[in-house]
């Protein structure tokens, strides 16, 4: 990571913490503002790309020796960092300290609920969930559906629950909110899906969360990229798929790949969103146990490389 691009999160440090988020303005002799003057988005990563046996302190040091620029962790290590009796807020000010950011957080499971019921019988756990992505920092919320009943997940009462989320998101915690959509929930498995159900919610800051991998076994074409306003983009992440994986409607999420090693048409996807004008994050996201079996510093130099060769491609004729 540039110095520059430190100098400037450590200044703003104070301003992101009170929820402010800010862009930094391109320099004068950089082509593009992220990955010095490389890439027009904020390369992110997935916590769970590493091991589950990292702590998430440990996590936060290692990306930030690394070349990434964001960091997007999980619910489940915001709880168990608080259970050390850690402050999530300080935490968050230290990520900010070492030039990185938090666009957003995976996720609130089971927001998007198969009844009302169900999502009001969970309101306490979602805003424990809320205060702790608050506290860290992020930006935004991932809203998931109940994959425990993923079976009879319907878009109408996924769409009540998606507007009421998002106005506790924001009104009690200053969170933006985006929807999660799976190859495995058979009424949420495309990028159609999801734009359906923020629609018919009604919410006027309605975002999906494309993926590169669920795209493809969700069966979501690439041109329908070029369908969206890029606002409407939370964030945008970012895997391959092995040769030889056909498309699948179940968990495969152990078999994403490192960008330019499996089939997918990466360049392309990028392509369009830098035509639509998307600025958000490109974050990383491999749940690949052969990768989180190898030494975090060494495998994260690979990602990053492979992930922003594939950028570079896509915006080289920009």
């Amino acid at each position: 990571m540039e110095a520059t691009r430190r100098t400037f999160f450590q200044a703003v440090a104070a301003l992101a913490a009170a929820g402010f988020h800010q862009t930094p303005t391109i320099a004068a002799d950089k082509k593009f503002q992220w990955q010095n003057g490389q890439s027009p988005w904020p390369m992110c990563l997935d916590t769970a790309t590493l091991s589950k046996d990292v702590p998430l302190e440990k996590k936060v040091d290692v990306v930030a020796h690394s070349e990434f620029d964001a960091i997007e962790p999980w619910d489940r290590e915001l709880a168990a960092y608080e259970e050390t009796g850690q402050s999530l807020k300080e935490l968050g000010a230290s990520i900010r300290e070492k030039g990185l950011f938090v666009p957003s957080v995976i996720g609130l499971w089971g927001s998007l609920g198969n009844t009302k019921e169900d999502f009001e019988s969970r309101l306490e756990e979602y805003h424990t969930t809320l205060r702790m992505i608050r506290d860290i920092g992020a930006e935004h919320v991932q809203i998931i559906p109940d994959l425990k009943k993923r079976e009879t997940f319907t878009k109408d009462v996924g769409a009540w629950c998606y507007r009421r989320i998002s106005e506790i998101a924001l009104n009690d915690y200053g969170l933006k909110t985006g929807i999660i959509f799976l190859n495995a929930v058979p009424e949420l498995k495309t990028m159609s899906d999801a734009v359906d159900v923020g629609m018919m919610s009604g919410w006027p800051d309605a975002k999906i969360i494309p993926d590169t991998y669920h795209n493809f076994h969700g069966g979501t074409e690439t041109n329908a990229l070029r369908m969206l306003n890029p606002e409407a983009i939370a964030i945008f992440q970012f895997a391959d798929s092995p040769q030889g994986l056909e498309r699948q409607d179940t968990w495969c999420d152990e078999k994403r790949v490192l960008p330019g090693d499996g089939i997918l048409p990466l360049v392309e996807q990028l392509k369009i969103l830098y035509e639509i004008g998307y600025t958000g994050c490109v974050s990383l996201e491999l749940y690949n146990p052969i990768y989180r079996k190898r030494e975090p510093n060494e495998f994260l130099k690979e990602a990053h490389q492979k992930t922003l060769s594939i950028i570079k491609q896509a915006v080289s004729h920009a």
